[in-house]
């Protein structure tokens, strides 16, 4: 077998190759085994019949060879048993399998037909390959066929303020083998599917065994008015195996007509000032070409509003008009398409421009099914009268506030409108011209350009606008007047031109021309400190112009260490009020000022002078229209940070636990420091200190002990450490502890504070000496005793070195067990300044004979304590 140019076997092959390899072969006997295809791959049809030929090799034998399935008869073939007779004179035999067609959906099948030889002699065997395969492909439709199981079109309405599902339901019939996936997808319209339905295309997966999926199709609001809509959902493509039912392979879904629309036919009614009634005509279910469009079978409604000004430009209701309708809802029933609104126009004999009203559908209140579409809001003017070619004049609204033009911000100006009041026919046209209001000679178009032009009005052109280019130069510039003038002598079209005719306006200040106050560099804000003075020394800057005197308001506050918070300051510490002011003259670009700090004030460490800007004004000059300079910049507030040297001393201990001495042994006295620390080093500061004895044997402490019990120390400009120096001595004297109290007095100038919490220490001096004492037996009581039962022994305890306090001192006999002797144990009680007590021990009579007449006994001291005086 070239198994390299076959490629790979399969794994039968591989079974009988290895099985035949491994098998002892035997010379002269006969072997039977499957000649040529063992494995097959068929189709369930009720013609395919798999040929199997069994060959004998080896010596002639008459055999009887068996084929038989292996496992559980399925029923997928007629026969599942076949035999052959090969006579001796013969070498193989053919038998056939038939496949079963039935209506079954199966997926694909594999079987193995063993075969086995029927009563064969001992040198007859079976050989390989001995098994075949045959795999019938699935069939019947195993894996299903899919199809919608509904009504071929089914119609629904789009819904209202929210989004609607339409449950499709699909079924696989025949087989539910295997995952399937069927691909859907939206046709149809007129409009594109996606604004109506979602998805319009997507993937629906039958898992194994499923054979009715529902999927849920979203009909969306779109608010579009829109007649009825027919979509055809299609299944496209199957995979997994299954196939498309073509015959219900697509659903209709048709959405019915909807968003009926509600609106205007116009937005504008132009009419003249004369007794009549206006007739605002408003539709409903109507596209722009008048054909209809959207649901028209239900009610709609819809409520609108009158809406009028307080100019002269604007139409009174009442006095220039009238409403006519009897409330303000209109009301369409089912399949009428038209409404009506009705103003009577009121004449009167009063010359007026043209006056204009609003009436407005209100979406709010629209009810049914409808949508408020454009134009929706109708602008009613009334013709003006006694003038029908037009009166020109600059639009009154430019009188109400003064025109002014910011350089900085603004290139192009078209907010200068001339107004034609009365009639509106034919063309009409006026020259205007440009001028400075101010004695400067330099020409306009240096600042704003033109200079000078004509204004054109159209037939029916009521506003027109004189529009401006600002030139934007970097040369700081004091306000600008300019003078617009219509000239009415250059009118055509027979127009008039009428008051105002002339307009004043501003170019206001640019480029800061009075200066953008900011703080100088930061390294020019600063505390100052030397022995004789100390300030706040702050530098300013006036940048962009220098025109004119500016007074500038500011404030400097003083802070303590902790948050930056102007609630927090502290008043005193300056020389001056918190609110400062200070001038720049003109031309001026840097103003220094030093704000003196009192020689008393308290600088603490950590604590920041705030100094923040509040107002800038103009002195010497008086603009003709409000300036946008003088202003400040960005950083309106600094904080200066007092730092250690600059601070003045806040002096204290580093710790306000107590200090454990030790009564000198080895020298007659030992001097320890004490540290002491200052937060804040500018100026010498002498501190004044005192030792005290406090505690319940205070009165034993003296100068013997520990000294001095007072002095000062000197911390020196620029010094924030020193040490208070006190010098402990030794003596022979038996001593309980002894507590001392340092305390810091004062200091000799008013900027050096001390520090709270931190202006005492306890100094404790451990007893010494033994001032307990020192116990032992008297050297006449310390035996040997020799005693017989019934006799007493007393044994006497004294007290050397201190007996300054009372002292307990527990006692036993030893072995512990003995029972030998009446207070075997017990506590001595030494009383202060007491020396001596006696023990008596007396023995037991118990009867008891002793081992050679005797018995070891000893005291012993097991505890002693201290319980005061």
């Amino acid at each position: 077998l070239d198994i390299e140019s076959k490629g790979m076997p399969s794994a039968s092959l591989l079974v009988n190759l290895l099985s035949a390899l491994f098998m002892p072969f035997v010379f002269g006997d006969t072997e039977v085994r499957f000649a040529g295809q063992t494995e097959f791959v068929v189709n369930e049809t009720s013609t395919t019949v798999i040929r199997l030929v069994i060959e004998r090799i080896g010596e002639p034998a008459n055999v009887i060879a068996i084929v038989s399935l292996y496992g559980e008869d399925t029923r997928d073939f007629f026969d599942t048993y076949a035999a052959a007779f090969i006579p001796a004179g013969e070498t193989n035999r053919t038998v056939y399998i038939a496949v079963c067609d039935d209506d079954l959906p199966e997926p694909d099948e594999t079987f193995i037909f063993h075969l086995t030889l029927q009563n064969p002699s001992a040198k007859v065997k079976l050989g390989w390959p001995r098994t075949v395969t045959i795999t019938i492909l699935s069939n019947d439709n195993a894996f299903g066929i899919i199809s919608f199981n509904m009504l071929s079109s089914i119609t629904v309405s789009e819904p209202r303020g929210r989004n609607e599902s339409v449950p499709l339901t699909l079924i696989r019939e025949k087989g539910t083998y295997g995952t399937v996936t069927v691909c859907f997808e939206v046709e149809g319209g007129p409009n594109p599917p996606e604004e109506d339905l979602s998805p319009v295309k997507g993937n629906i997966t039958f898992p194994p065994g499923r054979a009715t999926i529902i999927y849920n199709l979203t009909v969306l609001d779109d608010e579009i008015p829109e007649n009825d809509e027919m979509f055809l959902i299609q299944l496209k493509s199957v995979e997994g195996g299954a196939e498309i039912n073509t015959s219900m392979s697509s659903v209709e879904i048709i959405i019915k007509k909807n968003d009926s629309p509600v609106r205007f036919t116009q937005s504008v009614f132009l009419v003249p000032e004369e007794d009549h009634i206006l007739i605002i005509p408003v539709l409903r279910g109507k596209d722009d070409s008048g054909n209809l469009i959207g649901s028209d079978e239900y009610e709609v409604s819809i409520s609108y509003a009158v809406i009028t000004g307080n100019s002269t430009a604007h139409a009174q209701q009442n006095v220039d008009f009238i409403d006519l309708q009897l409330n303000t809802t209109i009301v369409f029933p089912p399949f009428v398409h038209e409404s009506h609104l009705k103003f009577q126009i009121i004449d009167d004999a009063i010359p007026e421009i043209a006056e204009s009203f609003h009436v407005v559908l209100l979406k709010d209140s629209l009810w049914g099914d409808a949508v408020l579409l454009g134009p929706s809001i109708v602008q009613v003017t009334i013709k003006p009268n006694d003038k029908p070619y037009g009166v020109l004049s600059f639009n009154s609204i430019l009188f109400e506030r003064m025109v002014i033009i910011d350089e900085d911000t603004v290139s192009r100006f078209e907010e200068i409108t001339v107004v034609r009041n009365g009639g509106t026919h034919g063309n009409v046209s006026v020259n205007w011209v440009l001028t400075r209001n101010s004695s400067d000679p330099s020409p306009v178009t240096a600042d704003i350009r033109p200079s000078s032009g004509v204004l054109h009005f159209a037939q029916g052109q009521m506003v027109a606008s004189i529009p401006f280019t600002v030139v934007n130069d970097d040369l700081p510039e004091e306000a600008e007047a300019y003078l617009l003038q219509i000239q009415p002598r250059t009118i055509r079209g027979g127009a008039e031109v009428s008051e105002p005719a002339e307009l004043l306006f501003y170019i206001q200040d640019s480029d800061d021309v009075y200066g953008l106050i900011t703080f100088f560099p930061m390294e020019n804000q600063k505390i100052e400190s030397s022995p004789g003075e100390r300030f706040l020394s702050l530098s300013f800057l006036r940048q962009g112009g220098t025109k004119g005197d500016v007074r500038m308001l500011y404030s400097a506050l003083y802070i303590p260490a902790g948050p930056v918070d102007t609630l927090r300051a502290k008043d005193g510490i300056l020389n001056i009020s918190r609110r400062n002011s200070l001038t720049f003259p003109e031309q001026k670009t840097q103003v220094t000022t030093k704000l003196p700090i009192r020689n008393d004030a308290f600088l603490q460490n950590g604590a920041h002078f705030l100094v923040q800007l509040e107002n800038v004004e103009l002195v010497t000059i008086i603009p003709p229209i409000p300036p946008i300079s003088p202003r400040f910049g960005k950083i309106r507030n600094i904080s200066l940070l007092v730092t250690p040297d600059i601070a003045n001393g806040e002096i204290g201990f580093i710790s306000n636990r107590p200090i454990i001495l030790h009564e000198p042994e080895d020298s007659p006295a030992e001097v320890i420091h004490i540290p002491l620390h200052r937060d804040g080093t500018d100026g010498q500061a002498t501190v004044y200190w005192s030792l005290k004895p406090s505690g319940f044997n205070s009165e034993a402490v003296t100068l013997d002990d520990i000294g001095p019990f007072n002095g000062s120390v000197v911390f020196l400009s620029g010094q924030s450490d020193t040490t208070i120096n006190i010098t402990v001595k030794a003596d022979d004297i038996p001593e309980m502890n002894e507590t001392i109290t340092l305390s810091l007095d004062r200091v000799n100038v008013e900027n050096q504070v001390l520090k709270s919490g931190y202006t005492s220490r306890d100094l404790i001096i451990l007893e010494n000496d033994d001032p307990g004492g020192v116990f032992e037996f008297s050297p006449a009581s310390r035996g040997p005793y020799v005693i017989n039962e019934g006799e007493s022994v007393e044994l006497h305890i004294i007290r050397s070195r201190g007996a300054l306090v009372k002292q307990f001192l527990q006692y036993r006999v030893e072995p512990r067990d003995s029972n030998e002797f009446y207070g075997n144990m017990g506590v001595l009680e030494f009383k202060p300044e007491e020396r001596e007590i006696v023990i008596t021990l007396l023995t037991r009579l118990d009867g008891i004979p002793e081992i050679n007449g005797t018995k070891h006994s000893s005291i012993m001291f097991t505890h002693q304590c201290i319980c005061g005086f």
